[in-house]
């Protein structure tokens, strides 16, 4: 982390150059362009990524990365895209794809485009390691954190529960911000989360430092029928990274995303810088970038690629049609 550490530090200066500079060639030094990245509050795993994105940008580059932080997550990174107060950002595939189509979160659809997949996302139950609790269904009669209200991940949680007999009617179910979650969990007010974090999330680190956790999962049969209605989801195995035994998990990709006014060049650019620094990348999130299958960057994904980012992937032959 402390590498993380460093590059935070690095975007931090980069903010005070662009304050210094504003108003002088158009706010931007020496005539050069912004790009934001839209990310997550500090400690996700879409922060990490960001901040290191943003940093190659910056060193190959003539733009100036800035990576933007907030607990919005992807709905506010779309929303931003569509009004073009950013240029960079990313979200789990379903939710890519929901805002591409439009009539599930948002009325309209939104342009929204793929650059490349990233790592994979886990839909967590978490909960403390006290007897009683071995499966969803244990749930019932305690509380459970998950997404504020207007996050369809809190209405994903919410129905997996309810297949498990736990609903708001037998259970305390507190839909409140993510970060007020792990905190609650780890003073012992609230007895399990069920939140989507990244492979080597930092949150997750922290729980299972501060208290002995357990990952919960499901019922086999009421599990394959929640993943026949969200088919942008499997299970995997997860739990022994953070020293936990491993529980089934549900799992799906995230997706760098852009705007499809994005400049073709633009896209190409950033996409390029990306790939062209595995081996820097893999040193400096090597919590996340194991996970990422750089052969596929297709992995997973269901919406359109930007023209940009397919020519470059077809220079390299990572794109066949």
């Amino acid at each position: 982390m402390k590498k993380t550490f460093t590059i935070i530090v690095s975007l931090v200066a980069i903010m005070a150059l662009f304050i210094s500079c504003s108003g002088r060639e158009g706010g931007s030094p020496r005539g050069r362009q912004f790009l934001t990245i839209k990310t997550s509050a500090i400690g996700g795993t879409w922060h990490a990524s960001g901040a290191a994105w943003a940093k190659l940008i910056n060193q190959n580059s003539n733009y100036i990365a800035v990576n933007s932080t907030s607990p919005g997550l992807e709905f506010e990174t779309m929303q931003r895209l569509r009004d073009g107060t950013v240029q960079l950002g990313f979200a789990g595939t379903s939710t890519a794809y929901f805002g591409r189509v439009g009539g599930r979160i948002w009325d309209e659809p939104i342009d929204i485009v793929a650059l490349f997949a990233t790592h994979p996302g886990i839909f967590n139950v978490v909960a403390l390691d006290a007897p009683g609790i071995e499966s969803l269904r244990d749930l019932r009669g305690r509380t459970i954190a998950t997404y504020a209200p207007g996050n369809y991940w809190g209405d994903m949680a919410l129905d997996l529960l309810a297949l498990h007999g736990v609903t708001p009617d037998n259970s305390r179910i507190m839909r409140i911000m993510k970060n007020d979650s792990a905190r609650m969990l780890a003073d012992g007010q609230i007895d399990a989360i069920f939140h989507k974090y990244g492979f080597g999330h930092g949150t997750l680190r922290q729980l299972s430092t501060a208290r002995r956790i357990k990952f919960v999962e499901g019922e086999p049969l009421l599990m394959q029928q929640w993943l026949d209605r969200n088919p942008f989801f499997t299970t995997v195995t997860f739990g022994a990274e953070f020293g936990v035994a491993n529980a089934e998990q549900l799992v799906s990709n995230y997706v760098a995303i852009a705007h499809g006014s994005l400049p073709e060049e633009t896209a190409y650019l950033v996409t390029k810088i990306w790939f062209e620094n595995r081996p820097w990348l893999l040193e400096t999130l090597p919590n996340i970038t194991p996970h990422i299958n750089w052969n596929n960057p297709r992995d997973g994904v269901t919406i359109p690629f930007h023209p940009g980012a397919v020519r470059y992937f077809r220079e390299v032959g990572l794109w066949i049609d």
